[in-house]
């Protein structure tokens, strides 16, 4: 028998009872469209998650910082005592691999922002010294990338980030040059009195906000990285200290207290691993990218396998239904199976007929899950997006897509809705194959 003749005979058999084929069909649908639907929920969550970290700096960077802990092995003080000082610094630049240190001393718990004509930009604030950005590789497209006192340097996209009071962004067209202020709020304690504040904060006096402006010009805007550093301003670090002492009252010292963060370049992303260990050893903790992209691919494949299963669990219990239809074939087509056994077919043949026409339920209910289950997450996409883009809070960089359909998935869902059609109808083929020729021939 020619497969032309297997394709002919299974598709008038399983076109006679149009109904059942349709509902048979129509479970597998339903499992392989649940089937991508969830892969995709986890895979939009894998796809966001890994921008999130890529976005956070580059692949050969490290992000160091202070154990506040002094070294207690014997021989460790040649290490820097888990400080980020200037011998901490010295440390990690004779690493093998290490190409770039910058020193960073963060604004970011404290209670201070950079306004542009009163509108408030939400960026990172970081004090470096003037001459680290440029050494550090950071290029300018306009300007330069040394901010002294009372400058600033922002990234590539800094000038979107401007809110009004209303939430509503605002972009400032042509910032180089133009005089930003940074602002610094602290509470201070008053004597009680008309006017004199908060009442009952603080004892017998109350409590009053007070504002510190200074002004910064903006003397540089680097080239865009697609990172964090797109929506960084960098200042010179001594009007960082300044403020923090303003807001706190105390100037941190960096000879003896370090920096609040150093980032390490490497020359390549095969060097991360081993300079990260060095720091490690150095008392310090050290995270990467790269390291952190590691365990989220490790944690998203079994997120994505969990989702998977209960798609698949779904496309086995179309099995069932596959199994059931195939069944009654038999029942209903034994005088035709004794008349094909009469003339000649071999039970091998009977064998392919019956599993033939379970594949092909299998296989057309999977391909037409895959485009249900495309066109659900396009439509989940647009949807979602469309909610997240009418969220005053929505962040900078929108996720290109919440759901994303992994690769594997497509060819998963072919095999693995066959494999299920192909096994739910073997014993109705079986059976089919083994009836007694005289009996099927006596059948009604």
């Amino acid at each position: 028998m020619r497969f032309a003749d297997y394709l002919d005979y299974t598709w008038r058999n399983l076109t006679r009872a149009q109904l059942r084929l349709i509902l048979t069909v129509l479970a597998v649908v339903i499992g392989a469209t649940l089937v991508v639907v969830m892969t995709s929920v986890g895979g939009g969550i894998q796809r966001n998650v890994l921008e999130n970290v890529r976005a956070s700096g580059g692949l050969n960077e490290i992000l160091v910082s202070s154990t506040g802990r002094a070294p207690t092995a014997p021989g460790a003080a040649a290490t820097p005592g888990g400080i980020l000082d200037q011998a901490a610094i010295e440390a990690i630049q004779t690493i093998p691999g290490v190409v770039a240190v910058l020193p960073e001393q963060l604004l970011l718990f404290f209670p201070a922002e950079v306004q542009a004509d009163g509108r408030s930009v939400r960026a990172l604030l970081a004090g470096v010294p003037p001459d680290r950005l440029a050494q550090y590789g950071f290029t300018p497209v306009q300007g330069s990338a040394t901010p002294e006192a009372g400058q600033i340097v922002i990234g590539a996209r800094v000038a979107e980030s401007v809110f009004d009071q209303q939430g509503q962004r605002v972009p400032v067209e042509d910032p180089l040059g133009q005089t930003w202020q940074l602002v610094a709020r602290r509470v201070s304690q008053t004597p009680s009195g008309p006017g004199a504040g908060l009442p009952g904060i603080g004892g017998q006096g109350g409590a009053q906000i007070q504002q510190r402006d200074l002004p910064v010009t903006v003397v540089g805007i680097l080239e865009p990285l697609g990172t964090q550093d797109d929506f960084t301003i960098w200042l010179n670090q001594n009007d960082v200290l300044d403020t923090q002492e303003w807001v706190t009252n105390r100037r941190p010292d960096l000879a003896t207290e370090g920096y609040q963060a150093l980032r390490v370049k490497t020359a390549s992303t095969d060097l991360v691993r081993s300079v990260q260990d060095r720091i490690t050893a150095m008392n310090l903790q050290a995270t990467s990218p790269l390291s952190v992209l590691d365990e989220v691919n490790r944690g998203m494949l079994i997120l994505q396998l969990l989702l998977g299963t209960i798609g698949l669990i779904a496309l086995i219990v179309s099995g069932l239904g596959i199994a059931n239809t195939m069944l009654m074939a038999t029942f209903e087509r034994t005088r035709e199976i004794g008349i094909l056994k009469a003339v000649g077919a071999s039970e091998p043949q009977i064998v392919r007929l019956f599993l033939l026409e379970a594949s092909l339920i299998g296989l057309v209910g999977a391909l037409l899950g895959l485009a249900f289950g495309w066109l659900a997450v396009q439509v989940g996409n647009a949807v979602l997006l469309s909610l997240l883009a009418q969220q005053p809070a929505a962040g900078l960089m929108p996720p290109a897509a919440v759901l994303a359909t992994p690769s594997w998935v497509p060819l998963v869902v072919v095999v693995f809705a066959w494999l299920i059609a192909a096994g739910a109808g073997l014993y109705p083929a079986l059976r089919a194959s083994r009836l007694n020729i005289a009996s099927a021939l006596r059948a009604e």
